[in-house]
Formats: C-alpha cells, structure tokens, sequence
C-alpha cells in the first residue's frame, strides 16, 4: 500500500518543472501507473485544481482556468508590465499570447500546426494589419466585444499607442511582445532565438495544443475568433 511519498514526488516533479519524462524520470513514471498512486494523485486534482495528463512518454500539470497557485491570473500578468499596469494591459498581453498560439496552430487541415517559428518582425506586422483594420472597421470590434465580453477597442488602441518597435523598452511594440513571449517561455511553451528575433514553439506546447486542447471545437473557435477581425479572411 501506498505511503503517499511517491505521490508527494511525482506532484513535487509536475509543480517544479511542469513535467515529468519516463526517459528522466523513469522509476516516477511508471509509478504514475500504479492503481493506487494514480488514485491517490487524482484526489490531488481535485483538491488543488489541476488535472495532469499524459502524452508520448511525458506527464504534464495543467492548472485548471481560474487556479490561482499554479496557474497565471489576471494580477500575474499586470505585474508581468509593470507595478502601475492597467487591466488593458494584461489584455493585450493576453491577447498576443493566443494569436501566437493562433500563428503556430491554427492551420485548416488534420495537422493544425502550420509553421515552426515566428520572427518577431512578422508578428509586429500581423499584429499591426489587424488592429489598425479592426479600428478602422469599427462594426467588427463591436462583434468582438459583444461576443466575448472583451474591449477589442482598447486594446487595440493601446497597441496602436506603442512606439517604433525598433526599440524594445516597456512602451515600445516589440518590448510588449518580449514580455509576453518570456511568460510563455518561463512556462517552457516557447523559446527565444536568434538574439530575440525569432519564437519557436517547445514539445511540451506542441504536445499540448496537438494533443489536448485542439479538438475540432476549439480549432474552430480560434479561427471565428482571429478571423473574424478581418472581413476577407
């Protein structure tokens, strides 16, 4: 019978490293397959708000939405900013977050992985098109803010206030893009290269975003909501 210290090891690993390798990890991994371990693990779940998953040879921690302790929060990401962010802000940080995912993952067919990297000077480009298109298409982001309760406007407005992004101070577009490029690289979801010129997307988000969280409903969401900024996408 199980006397809880594996299982303290195993949520000891995933809350560490956000994961836990058979290749590294062996011995754990395969005690993750024990009945009573797993049962045990899984009143873990529910009593601390994650839920942990397994994909080729790899076990994952994923925080439940709204997980305060292991997972980001509005707050986290404000004071990823600044002391004095705003709540627009997070939002726009939050924002560039899921077109990337968008960029990398929202292909049209089986695979939805269309690419794998990003220079960061394309991202700038894209980001532009599209805010100044929704701004200028003041309809579209009604459609957005009443669908998903989210001020398009002001965020897009605050994008469109960043200077040259040349530079990379807090207030500059490629500095907002950093800073929320080091929180999903601090997550171990992508990496930087090329001096900060390029994004790549890790296994661990590969795994993921393949795996588990792109079934065919979610694909389509992305897409209504990213492509409905745009009139002729």
């Amino acid at each position: 019978m199980s006397d809880i210290k594996t299982e303290l090891k195993i949520y000891r690993k995933l809350v560490e490293k956000g994961q836990l390798d058979r290749d590294i990890e062996g011995d754990l991994f395969l005690e993750f397959r024990n009945v009573e371990v797993r049962a045990i693990l899984t009143e873990f779940e529910e009593e601390l708000d994650f839920k942990t998953i397994e994909v080729a040879g790899t076990l994952y921690l994923l925080p439940n939405i709204g997980n305060g302790v292991l997972g980001f929060t509005t707050k986290d990401i404000r004071e990823s900013v600044a002391t004095d962010a705003r709540l627009v802000d997070a939002y726009l940080l939050s924002y560039i977050s899921m077109f990337i995912l968008y960029l990398f993952y929202g292909g049209r067919n089986r695979n939805p992985k269309q690419r794998e990297f990003l220079r960061i000077s394309k991202l700038i480009e894209e980001l532009d098109r599209r805010f100044t298109r929704a701004l200028a298409e003041g309809e579209q982001a009604e459609v957005l803010e009443e669908t998903y309760a989210l001020n398009f406007t002001k965020i897009a407005e605050l994008w469109e206030s960043k200077q040259d992004y040349e530079e990379r101070g807090r207030k500059t577009k490629t500095g907002t893009i950093l800073n929320t490029c080091r929180l999903l690289e601090r997550e171990n979801l992508l990496r930087l290269v090329d001096e900060d010129r390029e994004l790549r997307p890790t296994r661990k988000l590969d795994d993921l975003m393949l795996n588990y969280y792109l079934d065919d409903r979610r694909v389509d969401e992305m897409k209504r909501f990213f492509e409905g900024v745009e009139l002729d996408a």
